[in-house]
């Protein structure tokens, strides 16, 4: 026997017991004629008594592999700061299994040593407790996961990883296929085709963990390939199916971290967009963008004219808002393609700032009366020709200074469904784009505006939104072949378009379809929420970083040319994206 115990259960009930423990040496400190080492591993911390004689005869260092046998006694002085700091083990036997070398950083939670330096040693850096913590989250998800699905008569299904490239929003990593040269697979980005397909079979009830790959730029909450809870279902309407994300939510949230969320909200699209200014919005604090038009409009302000103006109200932050952090607020709203933001300040019942001169004081006392203004808060104006874009430049604005005031507190869990999402948008040159598959069923009261105006079709998708956070997205799925056939004319598809990119998918629809829908929820997104942390790569044992770019490993990289060219590829230029 290796261990019989492990070094994070040990308490004052064991004293007397002999235990073998194996971990890794945390830390050493040789008092002359006293030595006490601390043994890790992923369960805890156990301080080990080492008989001076027997500590130099090891060489003990940190990250040394070891066996320690000996008994449990008492500590003359608890610590409190252990889980296993009532005792301490008396050592009478070491076995070193494996030195180490010097490591580049500590083996603790507050390391100073940068992301970078940790991705190239990832081993090391999932030894820290907190990694160590975000991975066993990770692993309860997918437990919890299953065990809710099984009790509830729903069926796993692995689909292929190898598919045919079909669009579906981002670029698809492709595959060479050596047996069909000049071929390729496409790696999924999501089982979007297979589980209608598997619905089509009459498996009537499906889920499972699928790994998906999208190649798109990298951010704090998005890695080239994830794992999706996918779920489908056969002869189900939209609140069956909101039904099914929110009672799995509550029990992984239950089971993994002791929480009970509250009962999902239901919140328009249009209603996010316009109130919120994102698509999901964090209903943790109000601070809502309200529309100013009518109070501003002929205020005498020519930049105004002919807009809409949306405002936001941030309260008690008018000695805070210098002329730096105004500059740090338009830098953020024309992200989002607006001209820019202007700034009112309330002091002493009257609005303080430059813009002031140019509009009409009975506009501003308008638009005192509809914001209900208070000495100390700060009116942010934006005005812009599309309501939309004014919106979401005032809505990244409204989560900035959320978090900043303290409103958004990690434990107050506010969850909802963003629902009635627009089906189509104009482009600019006339054309209807898609905002979801092609595949999305619209709302039944809209469907004739199919042959009238399709801008005003609202779909059956909804986002799972949880604290400003989107954690699953879905939609109930086009069953009839007449709709589905206006829906690809609409897109500009020609008979010729839809066999290359859908065939075999639409050879399917003509054999019977059921109504069904489903969801994807996002495994990491929903380990970020539940673990504390802002940053995906925190809760991926061997993520990329923000190039695509795996640093340990050295990943993606050069092959040798009798590998590629086996595969009819000739590579033409390009440098590893480190």
């Amino acid at each position: 026997m290796l261990r019989n115990r492990t070094c994070g259960e040990l308490t004052a009930k064991n004293v007397g017991e002999e235990v073998v423990l194996a971990g890794w040496v945390n830390r050493v400190r040789s008092l002359g004629s006293l030595c006490f080492v601390d043994l890790r591993d992923k369960y805890g911390i156990t301080q080990l008594n080492v008989p001076t004689s027997l500590y130099e005869e090891k060489h003990l260092r940190p990250e040394y592999v070891i066996q320690a046998k000996g008994k449990v006694v008492k500590r003359s002085e608890a610590n409190p700061h252990l889980a296993t700091g009532e005792i301490e083990v008396e050592v009478s036997e070491i076995t070193v299994y494996s030195k180490a070398e010097t490591t580049p950083f500590e083996i603790k939670d507050d390391t100073t040593a940068t992301e970078d330096t940790r991705l190239v040693y990832r081993y090391l850096d999932l030894r820290r407790p907190i990694m160590q913590k975000y991975m066993q989250i990770r692993s309860d998800i997918n437990r919890a996961t299953r065990e809710w699905f099984y009790a509830h008569g729903f069926e796993e299904v692995d689909t292929p990883t190898l598919i045919k490239s079909t669009p579906e929003g981002a670029r698809d990593y492709l595959v060479p296929s050596r047996m069909y040269p000049g071929n390729f697979y496409a790696l999924p980005q999501s089982p979007q085709l297979y589980k209608q397909l598997l619905m089509i079979s009459g498996t009537d009830r499906y889920f499972q963990i699928a790994h998906c790959y999208r190649d798109e730029d990298q951010r704090a909450d998005r890695q080239p390939e994830f794992e999706q809870i996918d779920c489908e279902m056969s002869f189900v309407d939209r609140e069956d199916v909101l039904g099914v994300i929110e009672s799995l939510l509550k029990y992984i949230f239950k089971k993994v971290k002791g929480v009970d969320l509250p009962s999902f909200a239901r919140m328009d699209y249009d209603t996010a967009i316009y109130s919120y200014g994102t698509d999901k919005p964090d209903t943790r604090f109000s601070m809502l963008i309200q529309d100013v038009t009518e109070e501003l409009q002929g205020c005498g302000f020519k930049a105004y004219e002919g807009k809409s103006i949306e405002a936001l109200v941030v309260p008690g932050i008018t000695s805070t808002c210098t002329r730096k952090e105004q500059d740090k607020d338009n830098v953020l709203a024309k992200k989002f393609r607006v001209f820019g933001v202007s700034h009112l300040k309330r002091e002493n019942g009257t609005f303080v700032a430059p813009i002031v001169k140019n509009i009409k004081p009975e506009s501003l006392d308008a638009l005192a009366k509809r914001l209900e203004v208070k000495d100390g808060d700060v009116v942010i104006l934006c005005a812009d020709a599309k309501k939309e874009n004014a919106c979401l430049a005032l809505g990244a604005l409204r989560n900035f200074y959320g978090a900043q005031l303290g409103y958004c507190h990690k434990d107050d869990y506010k969850p909802l469904f963003v629902i009635n999402w627009p089906l189509f948008e104009k482009t600019d040159d006339g054309k209807y784009e898609s905002l979801s598959n092609p595949f999305t069923r619209p709302n039944d009261e809209d469907l004739p505006y199919l042959d009238s105006d399709p801008t005003k079709i609202r779909s059956t998708s909804y986002d799972t939104v949880l604290n400003g956070v989107e954690l699953s997205s879905g939609a109930l799925r086009i069953y009839d072949a007449d709709v589905q056939s206006k829906v690809f004319e609409l897109l500009g598809l020609t008979d010729e378009d839809i066999e290359k990119r859908f065939g075999f998918f639409v050879r399917a629809l003509k054999y019977g379809v059921p109504p069904e829908g489903g969801f994807g929820i996002g495994v990491e997104r929903l380990a970020m929420e539940l673990a504390g942390t802002d940053n995906v790569r925190d809760v991926v044992a061997f993520p990329k970083n923000l190039k695509a770019y795996e640093p340990m490993s050295e990943c993606p990289s050069r092959v040798p040319s009798a590998d590629t060219d086996i595969l009819g590829i000739k590579v033409v230029a390009g440098d590893k994206g480190e």
